[in-house]
């Protein structure tokens, strides 16, 4: 018979169905009050074991639509997350609304990053916490994934998660991170003064074989986003943090 508290047990229970596929990447779980009666025991006691799976990284909690099985990069590859799901964890009310989407001939640099000898995928996205607009952002794709990243999902959902869902799981990111000012372009999009100071992040990334997949650039105005490294032997951790 098994011993020890409820909640581990039930967190045992849960992680084995995600790291087994048996609860793929996306998948919403059952409600608090379902898994709770499932097995016997309080919405609290349920909610610990939820907590330990958050920490774990195996579950997203979205404001508003319950609580999902995170990406499998999520969990397996440690601090690497996108500007949402770092904004997210903090309990920042993220939405993205779908500026553009289409195929374009790449800048040389960018056809030269992602290997392409054509037209690329080059989408359009403004970040938003709680409606007011936080991040404009510009990503470039190989143009065969057109067809598995759609303008419906992008609203919903992250385009990492997307992309790990169809094998193409982000396993390593190279990141740069420079000051700008914003042009007229950006600047209406996040609705701040033309050259207002902004941070702007080219984030090249990359699959496990080591194919780059995106080529994104993002602008993250001064007064609402700042980076913050939490430092202490033997660890470094960089987040994108709410200024203020």
């Amino acid at each position: 018979m098994a011993t020890g508290p409820k909640y581990l047990r039930i967190h045992r229970d849960l992680s084995d169905r995600i790291t087994s596929g048996q609860w793929p990447a996306g998948r919403p779980l059952p409600s608090q009050q379902q898994l709770a009666a499932e097995f016997g025991v309080s919405v609290m006691t349920l909610r610990q074991a939820l907590q330990l799976l958050a920490d774990d990284g195996l579950v997203q909690t979205r404001h508003g639509a319950g609580t999902f099985v995170a990406a499998r990069y999520a969990y397996d590859l440690g601090g690497l997350r996108s500007f949402a799901a770092d904004l997210s964890a903090q309990d920042a009310d993220i939405t993205t609304e779908l500026l553009a989407a289409g195929t374009v001939a790449p800048p040389a640099g960018i056809a030269v990053r992602l290997g392409a000898s054509g037209p690329v995928l080059r989408l359009r996205r403004l970040r938003l916490a709680g409606g007011r607009p936080l991040i404009v952002q510009t990503s470039y794709l190989p143009a065969a994934l057109a067809s598995v990243v759609s303008a419906e999902d992008l609203g919903l959902r992250g385009l990492y998660t997307i992309l790990a869902e169809h094998g193409l799981a982000i396993a390593r990111a190279d990141e740069t991170i420079t000051p700008a000012a914003l042009g007229p372009r950006d600047a209406r999009d996040l609705s701040r003064p033309r050259s207002s100071p902004a941070l702007l992040s080219h984030r090249v990334s990359f699959t496990a074989d080591g194919s780059p997949v995106i080529d994104d650039y993002a602008l993250l105005p001064a007064d609402s986003v700042a980076i913050t490294v939490n430092r202490s032997p033997g660890h470094l951790e960089v987040r994108y943090t709410l200024a203020g």
